[in-house]
C-alpha cells in the first residue's frame, strides 16, 4: 500500500508543473513559457529525487503491521463514504430549496384560482340580476328599441367577460395540475434521497465502530512493542523524506507568493480546542513539530492560505496527510483527516474547505494535526495565527 502511495505521489509530482501552468495562467504576470525541453527536464530532476528515496520509503512500509494496513483501508472508505454523503447533503438541500419554491408557486397558483372562481360567481349573480329584465321580452317587444340595444350590449359584454374568465381559470387551473405533480415528483425523490442518506448514515457508523476497534487492537500491539519511541522517531523521519522530496521537486518553481506578508493574520484551519504545543516533548522527548487541535468529527478544515494541493494521501503516524504548498518555501500540512476534498494539483483559497476532522491514522479520538513549514523547517503555527 505504501508502495502505491509512493506512487502515486511520484505521479503527482510529474504533474505538478502542467497542472500549475494551467492554474496559475492568468494570475502569472510576466511568467514567460517554458520550452518542452526545459519541462521535460525539470520532470525528468523530479523523477530522479524521488527515485532515490523511494528504496527506503518501500523498504520500511514492508514493515506496517497487519493491523496497520487494516486501519489505513479503513480509514480511506470511511473518507469516501464521508464525501458521499457531502454531496448527498447538497442534493439533498437542493431538492427541497426547489420543493420549496413549487410550494410556493402552488400557493400563488390556488390564490388565483380562487380569486377567479369568486369573480366568475358574482358575474353569474349579475347576469340573474339581469335577467330580471328578460331580454327575450325585449326582442319580442319592440316598442323600445334603444331600451333593447343597451341592453344586449350588456348581454354581450358580460358574457365575453364570462368566457374568457372561465378560460383563465382553466390555464390556472391545468398550470396548478402540473405544479402539484411536481411537488409529489420533487417530494418521491426528497424521500429516496433521505433513504440513501441514512443508508450511508448506518454505513459510516459501522465503518466507524470497526475502525474503533482496529484503532484499540493497533494501541494494544503498540504498547506492547518496546520500540514506540523508535517507530515514532521513523515516523518522522518518512514525513520528513516525502518533504525534502517535494522541496527538491518544488525548488526554481515559484508558483505563489508564501507567506510572510500573513504572518499574525491567518485564521485557524479548524474550530476546536489545541492540547499539544510546538516544540513541547511526546513519547520518549520526541517533539511535537506542529500542534494537534481538538475537534469534532467532521468538522471543516479550511486552507489557511492560497495554495496548490501537492500531497494527499494515507501516511502512517499521520492517516489521511494533505499537504499544501504556498509558494517561497512556505508549507502547511493536515493530519488524521476523516476526508480529503480536493486533488494533487489542485489550487485551493484562502478559507476554502479541504478536508474533515476525523481520527484517520490510529487516533483514538478526532482531531487535526496542524504543521506550518519553511524551506522544510517547521515553525511555531501559533505565531502565525490571530
Amino acid at each position: 500500500m505504501m508502495k502505491l502511495a509512493m506512487r502515486a505521489l511520484l505521479i503527482a509530482l510529474l504533474l505538478l508543473p502542467a497542472v500549475a501552468s494551467h492554474a496559475w495562467q492568468n494570475s502569472s504576470q510576466g511568467a514567460s513559457q517554458e520550452s518542452a525541453a526545459e519541462t521535460q527536464a525539470r520532470i525528468d530532476a523530479i523523477a530522479r529525487e524521488l527515485e532515490r528515496r523511494q528504496a527506503a520509503m518501500q523498504q520500511r512500509a514492508r514493515e506496517l503491521s497487519t493491523t496497520e494496513r487494516q486501519v489505513q483501508q479503513l480509514d480511506k472508505k470511511i473518507a469516501a463514504v464521508a464525501s458521499e454523503l457531502a454531496e448527498l447533503d447538497d442534493a439533498l438541500r437542493r431538492t427541497q430549496q426547489r420543493i420549496n419554491n413549487l410550494e410556493q408557486q402552488q400557493r400563488q397558483l390556488r390564490d388565483e384560482q380562487a380569486e377567479q372562481q369568486q369573480w366568475l360567481a358574482k358575474q353569474v349573480d349579475m347576469a340573474y340580476r339581469i335577467g330580471e329584465h328578460d331580454l327575450l321580452k325585449l326582442i319580442l317587444n319592440q316598442e323600445e328599441p334603444a331600451e333593447f340595444e343597451r341592453l344586449h350590449g350588456y348581454y354581450g359584454y358580460f358574457n365575453r367577460a364570462r368566457l374568457a374568465k372561465l378560460d383563465a381559470l382553466k390555464a390556472t387551473q391545468r398550470e396548478l395540475a402540473q405544479v402539484t405533480a411536481q411537488v409529489t415528483s420533487e417530494q418521491q425523490a426528497l424521500a429516496q434521497q433521505k433513504a440513501t442518506q441514512e443508508q450511508q448514515r448506518k454505513q459510516l457508523e459501522t465503518q466507524k465502530t470497526e475502525q474503533q476497534k482496529l484503532v484499540r487492537r493497533l494501541n494494544q500491539e503498540q504498547r506492547q512493542d518496546q520500540s514506540r519511541i523508535a517507530q515514532l522517531e521513523q515516523d518522522q523521519r518518512e514525513l520528513e523524506e516525502v518533504l525534502t522530496a517535494i522541496i527538491a521537486a518544488l525548488r526554481d518553481e515559484p508558483q505563489l507568493n508564501g507567506l510572510t506578508r500573513l504572518k499574525g493574520q491567518l485564521s485557524w484551519p479548524a474550530q476546536g480546542s489545541v492540547q499539544r504545543i510546538f516544540g513541547r516533548s511526546r513519547s520518549g522527548g520526541v517533539k511535537w513539530k506542529g500542534i494537534l487541535i481538538d475537534a469534532s468529527e467532521g468538522t471543516p478544515i479550511k486552507a489557511i492560505a492560497d495554495g496548490r494541493v501537492i500531497y494527499a494521501n494515507w501516511m502512517r503516524g499521520f492517516g489521511l496527510l494533505l499537504v499544501l504548498d504556498h509558494g517561497d518555501g512556505y508549507m502547511s500540512l493536515y493530519g488524521h483527516n476523516q476526508t480529503i476534498l480536493p486533488n494533487v494539483g489542485e489550487v485551493v483559497r484562502r478559507g476554502e474547505e479541504i478536508a474533515r476532522v476525523g481520527q484517520s491514522g490510529g487516533r483514538e479520538s478526532p482531531a487535526l494535526y496542524f504543521e506550518i513549514r519553511v524551506k522544510g523547517d517547521p515553525v511555531n503555527p501559533t505565531q502565525w495565527m490571530r
